[in-house]
């Protein structure tokens, strides 16, 4: 059967939100005990070539990494880069969503990834993803499920209508993807007498100017786009035996908590969802990134639970004693977790303790508080990567995997892209294949002067590029 996705492939990338150690931080915060990523089993749906599991998969050796999706080319191509990477923990295959139940037994996996999948197919997909996170999802699991929101997908309706009305008969991808640009080129440009709709509109088409062709072939074009409210995403959800934990967005990680000092309500579970389905319509939403577990979450924050999670950030401290993380500017009143944020982003992206920093539930909550901005990275244990070469110095598999089909985006041991195109770091990588030692890898025509060998492996290490 040729999908759509057989005929433009989908730009598929490394997903942060959906790494399981963000979801096992957000289950520990709720009071829960998931499974450790580095022995878990994970399932991701619907991934197109599934790099994002594959690179899960490099991260930790010992978790069980399995992956489907219903085109065939883009399972070929994750299979083609799992086996040039001699990764023997992935499993891939071409699947129906609908027929998925068969291959894969009950709570059968402690991750569950539905990303770019739900809010693009027919309602009884819809429903059979739904059934089928709740089918192999285990006792102490999180499922993730990503989908259009609710009022915002509103705004993306109307764009639709008006491109495929620009588009007309028109089949040919090249052709189809040139006819919207034109559209979306002139829709663009403000008007004068623009009413707030429309002003509204006219961004949305500026900003989907900025899409690859092929999210935009896909996205609004395809032939599903179906926007959820999240009341009917939880709703579906809990009619098949799950409850809503949380979301997994920047500024979202709170959604499935009550606010600190609050009483507890007869259904927390209902006054969560309710208070940010109306926030939702109150910031005109366009994303969710809902997370679905089947035990009870404790919906009292307590930042005593976060004590035992490491901690990274990429935040750069000014002279003027703020910290830049982007463009957002940041302060931090206490001297002394000001000064360890310092020293934390001085190493990463390696991880620290979060106990050596602080003990204090006051400075927790304030940790806690820029965890759910993304200006700190919080994780359930250390860095699957060393912080220096080893004897024998020995780049990623995945990194030497996608080296050799000739990639020049590679995927990170710390669940993140990294463009190399430099041939010489590119031979060094290579070279450092886990059999050699320093002295021989510096004695190799890498390009490299054999006295930088050292500096340039360690530089690597400081990308993620190496593993222990």
């Amino acid at each position: 059967m040729t999908t759509p996705y057989d005929r433009v492939a989908y730009p598929t990338t490394i997903f942060a939100q959906t790494n399981p150690e963000r979801l096992a931080v957000l289950a520990r915060l709720a009071g829960l005990d998931p499974v450790p990523p580095e022995e878990s089993r994970i399932l991701e749906i619907g991934g197109g070539n599934c790099v994002n599991l594959i690179a899960m998969a490099a991260m930790w050796p010992g978790c069980d990494a399995h992956g489907f999706d219903l085109s065939a080319n883009a399972i070929a191509r994750g299979q083609e880069i799992a086996a040039a990477s001699g990764l023997g923990n992935v499993t891939l295959a071409v699947e129906d969503i609908c027929e998925a139940h068969h291959r894969y037994p009950a709570g059968s996996f402690d991750y569950v990834i539905a990303h770019g999948v739900y809010a693009w197919v027919p309602e009884h997909v819809r429903a059979a993803t739904m059934r089928l996170a709740a089918h192999v999802l285990s006792d102490r699991g999180v499922a993730f499920i990503s989908y259009n929101a609710m009022p915002g997908g509103h705004v993306r309706m109307i764009m639709r209508e008006m491109l495929l009305d620009a588009i007309g008969e028109i089949d040919d991808p090249e052709q189809r993807i040139a006819a919207v640009r034109d559209f979306l080129e002139d829709y663009a440009l403000p008007r004068d007498g623009d009413e707030p709709l429309a002003r509204t509109l006219r961004l949305q088409a500026a900003n989907m100017l900025l899409r690859p062709d092929a999210v935009l072939f896909h996205d609004e074009l395809g032939p599903c786009f179906y926007p959820q409210r999240l009341l009917d995403v939880a709703a579906e959800a809990h009619a098949n035996g799950l409850v809503f934990l949380t979301d997994a967005g920047r500024n979202r990680q709170m959604d499935g908590f009550l606010p600190e000092g609050a009483d507890l309500p007869e259904d927390p579970e209902a006054a969560v969802l309710m208070a940010a389905s109306r926030d939702d319509y109150a910031s005109l939403r366009y994303f969710r990134q809902s997370l679905f577990v089947k035990q009870e979450p404790d919906r009292v924050v307590d930042a005593m639970r976060i004590a035992d999670t490491w901690m990274s950030t990429r935040v750069r401290r000014q002279a003027d004693g703020t910290f830049l993380h982007g463009e957002d500017v940041i302060s931090i009143a206490d001297d002394a977790l000001a000064d360890a944020l310092a020293r934390v982003a001085a190493m990463y992206p390696h991880r620290v303790p979060l106990n050596t920093v602080t003990d204090d539930p006051t400075l927790l909550r304030v940790i806690l508080q820029l965890y759910t901005e993304w200006y700190v990275n919080l994780h359930p244990g250390p860095a699957p990567f060393p912080a220096k070469p080893g004897d024998k110095p020995c780049s990623g598999a995945l990194v030497r995997g996608m080296l050799t089909l000739g990639e020049t985006t590679l995927c990170t041991l710390d669940h993140g892209v990294l463009k190399v195109e430099q041939p010489e770091l590119r031979a060094l990588l290579m070279a450092a294949d886990g059999t050699r030692t320093l002295a021989e890898i510096a004695a190799l025509a890498t390009g490299i002067p054999p006295e930088d060998t050292l500096a340039a492996l360690t530089a690597s290490c400081g990308k993620a590029l190496m593993q222990g």
